[in-house]
Order: C-alpha cells, then structure tokens, then sequence
C-alpha cells in the first residue's frame, strides 16, 4: 500500500476520510495524495446572454481551484504530522469521479466518503459506485457515521468464483494480512464450462493460511437480495471491513450499478473495500 489516494470534500477542516486516509498511508509506510474537486456547476437556463453566464461559471469554478489550491501547505504540513509521506494535495473542477480516475493509475488504493445526507452528489451512493467503477481502482468506501478507522480487526470477504471477487481480495490482501481474523462468505455461483479453475484455498494457504469459510449456500441471483445476505452475514461475523468486487457500466452515459453493489452502498454500516 504505497500510495493512497483521499478525495478530499472539505478544506477549512479534514473530514474523518481523510484522517482515515492519512492513518493508512502513515502505516504502511506509504505516501498519500489528496484531490479536491470543485463541482462545476450550471448556469441558470436565461434567454439574456447564455453564453456571459457560462463564462462567469468558469470563471467562479477556476476562483474556487485556486482557493483550493492554497491548501497545498497546510495539507502536507498536517500530512507529515500524521505521519504519512510524501503528501501531495491536488485541486481540479468538473466531474469527481472523471478527475479521480485521471490520477488513480498512479495510486494503490483510493479512500473515499459515503454520506447519503450530503448534497455532494458524489457522496451518495450512486456516485460513489460511479466513482468506483470509473477509477477502476480499489476504493475504500467509508459511511460518514463510522468515524475514522486505520486498522480493522475482522475482514469478511464476499466470495462467489468470480474474476471481480477475485481483483477484490488480491487488492484487500494488505488489510487481510494484518487483520486478527478473516471470514471468506462463499456464495453458490453457476461455474461456466471451458475456463482456468482458481483455487480459493490455494490463494488463501499463500496469503492468508488462517482465513475462516463460511459457506452461505444459494445467496439469490446478484440483486438486494444477494446484497442482504452479505450484509447480514457479515453482521454476524462483527465484521470491521467487507471486500467485495464492484459491478456496473454506463448505459446512453447513464450509470447503472450491479444489484448488489448498488444496495451494500446504500444500506453499509460499515467500511467497504470494493473493486471493479
């Protein structure tokens, strides 16, 4: 876990997701990013001058980065304190999730705020599946009531054979090696012909020799349901973490989540790493 990546919504004050971030990078030894991004509004719809209205919005937004951008010293300087390295802090305007996937292939992880309560519409849980998807990056997804967290005792894996669970528990493998316990939740997946095998358990003896499996049987067809049931099992097991793939893809520049994804977004109590 070299380099963290925080989307940073506030300035005069570091939320808990950037303090979780900082307490990441600082203990793995690893260097931390922060981007704030300014959203770039639209103009009022107006038959007088459409065009002058536009430009004073583009003029507001780049006022905004610049703003932003002054943050750059106190931000390495509270960095440093919090023992992460290398502290970076970025400032962009537009789309969160098309600015974060512009740095994201220089980072390992990418932390970022779930607040269904936020107008930031990038905080919700559709944005910040979006945010997941378009970064392709592993994110760790943080529900604004959790607090700040840097070590999670308990690790629940949701596991079904699939490439996507597969990407998921190789990226969470730092917080599974450090974790005290790890549940692997193995759900009934229909296995296609004419593909390599993985072994789980032959990846988990590598990695992870203590991990526990739990068998949940048939856990429904990847909709809520499927979601429930994760989110239930990892209840029982006092999960601090779940890892699970991420699923969704844009339709006419719409964004649709995966069943399942779309509700752990929107009913977690409880941090997510997640990867498309």
């Amino acid at each position: 876990m070299q380099d963290v990546l925080i989307r940073a919504q506030t300035l005069a004050r570091w939320d808990e997701s950037v303090e979780t971030a900082a307490r990441i990078a600082a203990s793995f030894r690893g260097n931390l990013t922060g981007l704030h991004v300014v959203p770039l509004g639209l103009p009022p719809v107006t038959p007088y001058d459409p065009g002058l209205l536009a430009a004073a919005a583009a003029l507001e937004a780049r006022r905004q980065v610049q703003e932003a951008e002054g943050y750059a010293d106190r931000f390495r300087a509270w960095a440093l304190q919090m023992g992460a390295a290398n502290p970076v802090w970025l400032a962009s305007t537009g789309d969160a999730a098309a600015a974060l996937e512009y740095v994201a292939g220089w980072h390992d992880l990418l932390v970022t705020r779930l607040d269904e309560g936020d107008d930031d519409p990038s905080a919700n849980a559709s944005g910040v599946g979006r945010i997941v998807v378009t970064t392709r990056l592993p994110t760790l997804v943080l529900p604004a009531a959790c607090g700040v967290e840097e070590d999670f005792p308990t690790v629940a894996v949701a596991w079904n054979d699939s490439p996507g669970a597969a990407r998921a528990i190789h990226a969470a493998r730092p917080f599974l090696q450090r974790a005290e316990r790890v549940v692997v939740l193995s759900g009934c997946r229909q296995t296609p012909q004419l593909r390599p095998a993985f072994r789980l358990q032959d990846w988990l003896q590598r990695h992870v020799p203590n991990a526990e499996v739990v068998d949940l049987g048939d856990i429904g067809d990847g909709g809520s349901q499927t979601g429930a049931r994760l989110l239930d099992a990892a209840d029982r097991e006092n999960a601090n973490l779940l890892v699970m793939g991420a699923y969704g893809h844009s339709r006419f520049s719409e964004w649709v989540l995966g069943g399942v994804t779309r509700h752990v977004l929107q009913c977690t109590n409880r941090p997510v790493l997640m990867r498309h």
